[in-house]
């Protein structure tokens, strides 16, 4: 990758007055792909202070994407291991990890909007309904296309994304479609994010990042995945993306590249971006909003740019893991300037942010 390139792409806003290291309370737990564990951060510290082996009955479990119970009491781990499909449970207070088979590979894990469910999308065309109280799958809603993230509306509608591009609006219970399928602004969207208000969503995909009018039901714009707002085939992937707890920004994860992108929700216009050292699957916010945590897979997650790269470093990562040890990076959601790096495992997921118990 070139180093200019790099360093357009990755380039912050710098200045004095930089934030102290101390931060909320609270822990942040971080699944590490390819170590097979998932790590626990004092987010006060941020220092680790766990770490948490996610095993299967067979193969690498690789550990990817977390979700909660509304409570902070339980994690829910989504594993990306092909050989044997699963997800993990993580139950703070008991102190015990269990895991569950489920029916294919799933892609995400999500908490559904009254808290009481998890969504599980799946390379085998379902999404898989887990009941919090029970741990049990109570639903399997399938579908004609592989479902690349599920996730729910402020209106309590199930939204899913397909690998095809295209998203629709699904009932949660019956797996009945109550919005059309529209193009999400480009292929394999694996993750979206709803503005506070509801008015707005962006789609995360390859090389772009869609802006879906959600009165309207329709696709208003796309937004490239570089600084200039230009479309190349080279450009990186929309990989996942966080609204600010105070609404105002957007924060989207590249994949395919490095940075986090930071962007003006009522404008749509590109801020800055905050330097990571590779690729990005993930990143949360502490509860009170004042911190974000951003995982950094490292340098060697670097390589080909734009596609061809997301490709074959998803596929290393799920597969043989190749990755070096990555690092979590706290950042003043205020400015966000760096306060601190702390050393993880392999290949950092999707973390989640949880009060003390």
């Amino acid at each position: 990758m070139l180093a200019a390139a790099c360093a357009l792409l990755v380039g912050s806003p710098t200045g004095a007055g930089a934030a102290p290291v101390g931060g909320p309370a609270g822990d942040i737990y971080i699944p590490e792909v390819d170590s097979d564990n998932v790590a626990v951060m004092d987010a006060a510290t941020s220092t680790m202070k766990q770490q948490i082996p996610i095993k299967t009955d067979l193969g690498p479990s690789r550990p990817a994407v977390t979700a909660k119970s509304p409570d902070g009491s339980k994690i829910y781990v989504d594993n990306f291991g092909a050989i044997t499909p699963s997800i993990s449970i993580i139950d703070r207070r008991a102190n015990t990890t269990k895991n569950m088979r489920v029916e294919s590979i799933p892609l995400g894990i999500f908490t559904s909007g009254d808290g009481k469910e998890i969504f599980i999308p799946e390379v085998g065309f379902v999404v898989e309904v887990l009941d919090i109280a029970t741990e049990k799958i109570v639903r399997k809603l399938r579908f004609l296309d592989v479902p690349t993230g599920a996730i729910s509306g402020p209106d309590g509608v199930m939204y899913v994304t397909f690998g095809t591009g295209l998203i629709g609006g699904y009932d949660p219970k019956t797996g009945a479609q109550v919005r059309p399928k529209i193009w999400s602004g480009g292929l394999a969207p694996f993750w979206f994010s709803i503005t506070k208000d509801g008015s707005k969503m962006y789609t995360d995909a390859i090389n772009s990042i869609g802006v879906i009018d959600m009165k309207s039901w329709t696709l208003t714009k796309t937004i490239a995945t570089w600084p200039d707002n230009v479309g190349r085939l080279s450009n990186p992937g929309a990989f996942t993306s966080e609204i600010s707890p105070d609404g105002s920004k957007l924060y989207v994860a590249l994949f395919g590249g490095t940075g986090v992108m930071v962007f003006d929700t009522k404008t749509d216009r590109y801020l800055h971006s905050i330097p990571t050292q590779g690729y990005v699957i993930g990143m949360t916010f502490s509860g009170d909003g004042s911190r974000g945590y951003i995982s950094d897979s490292g340098p060697s997650s670097n390589g080909i740019p734009g596609p061809p790269g997301e490709y074959t470093t998803f596929f290393n990562m799920v597969t043989v893991g190749v990755f070096s040890p990555g690092q979590m990076i706290t950042f003043d959601t205020a400015d966000d300037h760096v306060v601190t790096t702390t050393p993880t495992g392999l290949a950092p997921g999707v973390p989640v942010w949880v009060p003390d118990l």
